[in-house]
């Protein structure tokens, strides 16, 4: 079975230049988070209406309705990840310098393996 494969900072977390509609974006792939996330401003470039809400709850017992929004086909390692839904909110506070988290919910029918001593993350194709 093939599997292709983004590089990330070994021993780090597993940020990754993504693709959508032609460009380049950085995200983090975050498989204890239930739901993507994206920032408002790529939200409003993208001009993606808001289809629901999503109740965020953090490890500090913060909790806190977010608008979500149905990104676009996200490009990764050569393939395309399908639509999924995203919570929008700021990302800044993470000082990582992302776009984007990409939650479970962004894999689904795909297997991930992340290698955080090569710094790689494979992706399996859909069976």
């Amino acid at each position: 079975m093939s599997r292709r494969w983004l590089k990330f900072n070994k021993h780090s977390l597993p940020v990754v230049q993504v693709h959508i509609e032609g460009e380049r974006y950085t995200a983090l792939i975050d498989t204890g988070a239930g739901i993507s996330f994206i920032e408002p401003q790529l939200a409003l470039e993208f001009g993606l209406p808001k289809v629901g809400e999503y109740l965020i709850r953090t490890l500090g017992g913060r909790q806190s309705f977010c608008r979500t929004v149905e990104l676009p086909p996200v490009g990764f390692a050569g393939l395309e990840l399908t639509h999924c839904l995203a919570a929008v909110d700021s990302l800044s506070s993470l000082r990582l310098n992302i776009n984007f988290i990409l939650g479970v919910n962004a894999f689904t029918n795909r297997r991930l393996h992340i290698d955080f001593k090569e710094g790689r993350v494979y992706i399996f194709p859909e069976r």
